[in-house]
Parts: structure tokens; C-alpha cells; sequence
């Protein structure tokens, strides 16, 4: 079986070597900035994309709008610092299949993308209680 391949967007390269690296064996594209996200997944659509909100020019709720116009099937996960729950709800509205906050991404970046992998939602611990607790 062919490795699954990921597009991950994430602005500071440190947290994108991070993030990487708790992905594992898959097959990782990089990009840095919401208009890299939106060329990488036309120019070859990922089986799964993970991006960061907050990213120079286009952030990543942005970029997702546009991919899901044209890929409607895309299965996207939102990595960010954010936790508020405006936010959270803001981008499973708009058609994210998953949201993990960056403080949860070394114990749940890993079953968030095999959970979406598999066809399912997935909302990391943190984002959770956000949503619980807040308007």
C-alpha cells in the first residue's frame, strides 16, 4: 500500500520540523504560508492537510475555504494555538475534520490524522474543554 501523503502548513520553521516529526513515516510536504498550501494541494491533492490558522497572507481558514470549493472531499486538521471556542467552531464549520491545539499536538497530532484518515472528526483534548467551557 502506498504511504499516505500529507501537505502540512506552518509558518515557523521550527514548529514545522516539530510537527514533522511526530508524523511518522508518512509522506510530508511542507509549506509555509496559506498561498503554498492552496498550490501544493492543486498540484497534487494530499490525503490529508494540516495547517495552522495564522499564517502571512492567506491564513489557513482562508486557504481552506478556497481548497474545499475546489476539493470539496479534502480532509483538512487545523493545528493552532488558539483555543478559543469561536475559533475551534469557526473552522469545523467551515469543514475541518479535525482540530488539535499545538500544546496537544505531541500526544494527539498522530490519532488525529489516523482518525481522519479513517473517515472520523477528531477535536484534540484542549479544544474540547475550550468548547465545553466557553460561548
Amino acid at each position: 500500500m502506498a504511504r499516505k501523503r500529507l501537505v502540512l502548513a506552518e509558518d515557523h520553521t521550527e514548529m514545522a520540523d516539530h510537527l514533522r516529526s511526530l508524523l511518522g513515516d508518512y509522506d510530508v510536504d511542507i509549506v509555509s504560508d496559506g498561498q503554498g498550501l492552496i498550490a501544493a494541494v492543486n498540484a497534487n491533492v494530499p490525503d490529508i492537510i494540516i495547517s495552522d490558522i495564522a499564517m502571512p497572507g492567506i491564513s489557513g481558514l482562508a486557504a481552506a475555504r478556497d481548497i474545499l470549493a475546489v476539493h470539496p472531499n479534502a480532509r483538512i486538521i487545523f493545528v493552532s494555538v488558539r483555543d478559543e471556542p469561536a475559533i475551534i467552531r469557526k473552522a469545523i464549520d467551515d469543514g475541518a475534520a479535525g482540530y488539535v491545539v499545538k500544546s496537544d499536538a505531541g500526544d494527539e497530532l498522530l490519532d488525529a490524522v489516523q482518525t481522519v484518515l479513517g473517515g472520523g472528526q477528531y477535536v484534540s483534548s484542549s479544544a474540547r474543554a475550550a468548547l465545553k467551557g466557553g460561548p
